[in-house]
Order: structure tokens, then sequence, then C-alpha cells
């Protein structure tokens, strides 16, 4: 805000503890749902992701109006579950670990957004 004096801080890769589970990448904001940052950055994620049972990525979908991506990972096997706004479902295989699936959670965004027609070179 112009002359009030507050900063508003943006975590990017590598911002410490207090917003670990953030990620404002250059063309989408990444949250992990499971994560202990504040609850505005859920409501303004593009892309959540987390551990849990699959049918969790439809009910954060739902929760989340602005959200465009749901993945979830299950804790034992690691296969992953995204939920799309406009109701498609989609399993993504498996992830080894958190990273992967965060990492895997954008690329699936990105293709989103490319077969839409929107964003690219």
């Amino acid at each position: 805000m112009r002359g009030s004096g507050r900063q508003v801080r943006v975590p990017r890769d590598g911002a410490g503890a207090a917003t670990a589970g953030v990620r404002v990448l250059h063309d989408h904001v990444r949250v992990d749902f499971g994560s202990d940052v504040p609850e505005v950055w859920r409501e303004c994620a593009d892309v959540l992701y987390g551990a849990g049972e699959p049918a969790l990525a439809a009910r954060m979908l739902a929760a989340y109006p602005g959200c465009l991506l749901v993945s979830v990972r299950e804790r034992v096997d690691g296969r992953c579950t995204a939920a799309v706004r406009g109701g498609v479902g989609i399993e993504t295989g498996r992830v080894r670990t958190e990273r992967e699936h965060a990492r895997a959670a954008s690329a699936l965004y990105r293709l989103l957004l490319l077969s839409a027609g929107v964003g690219g070179p």
C-alpha cells in the first residue's frame, strides 16, 4: 500500500521456515495444504498439494474455489490423485518424496494451462 509503510514479503524458492509450504513461481502459487502456513496462502493458491486419501483432492478443490488443481499423495505407496476445476480427476502415478510431489503438481498445472491455450512460448 502506498505510503502506509507496510511491506508484504513474498516467499520464493529457498524461503525460510515460516513459509516452507509456499512457493510463488512465475506462473502460479503452490501451497502444501498440510503445512503450517497462514490460511490466506491456501485461499490464494493456484495449486494445492499434500498427503491424504484420494477423495480429499475433490473436497479440497471444493473448499478453495480459487484453486485450479489439488494433488493428494497417499502416504503408504506414494500414488497421487489430482482433482481439477471442472470435475476432472487424474491419477498421476507415484512419487517418492514431497518435493517430487510438489514439482509434479506444478508440472501438471502447466500442462493444463498449455492444453487450454494459456501461456506457452
